[in-house]
């Protein structure tokens, strides 16, 4: 068989772009960022990217990827692969996630960025909800902004001074 041929059998993307998608609304549905992915799974930030773009064709980036977000994968439930990450996240990145949930929650899933708000405004209303504790800093919530904006469930507005307006996506 030509390598030209070969090549043309094996490239699917249709599944890859699915199953991509799939693991990407996964990933958001459990809050994690695509460090969280990287760090459960030694796969790299750029790769997990491709991923979710359905641009990576090595399969084992797939399986590894869908182990960390529990994703039941048939052919992993046909192996009796156990559903769990390489590696277990960190304390501060699991803090990280309990925080990019109740942004998610409280800001993002109501009309609170509706007229754009900073990271001060944010923080703010977090704590007027009694969500954070008061010294939490307020890098953690622009580091979750910019995840959910990577993520495309937000988007930034000019900027005032130097500081970033988000809006609801």
């Amino acid at each position: 068989m030509s390598e030209k041929i070969r090549k043309e059998r094996l490239n699917s993307p249709q599944y890859r772009e699915l199953l991509g998608k799939k693991l990407l609304g996964k990933r958001i549905e459990l809050n994690y960022s695509r460090l969280d992915i990287s760090i459960m799974t030694t796969i790299p930030e750029n790769t997990i990217n491709s991923i979710e773009k359905g641009i990576t064709t090595n399969i084992d980036y797939y399986v590894e990827y869908g182990k960390a977000v529990k994703y039941p994968l048939q052919t992993l439930l046909d192996f009796k692969i156990p559903l769990k990450p390489k590696n277990d996240l960190p304390k501060e990145r699991k803090e990280a996630v309990k925080l990019t949930a109740k942004v998610r929650e409280h800001i993002v899933n109501t009309d609170f960025l509706s007229d754009g708000k900073m990271v001060a405004d944010i923080k703010e209303q977090l704590l007027k909800l009694k969500l954070i504790p008061k010294d939490l800093r307020s890098e953690e919530i622009s580091g979750v902004m910019r995840n959910l904006k990577d993520d495309g469930l937000i988007t930034t507005g000019e900027k005032v001074g130097r500081k970033v307006v988000y809006f609801k996506g």
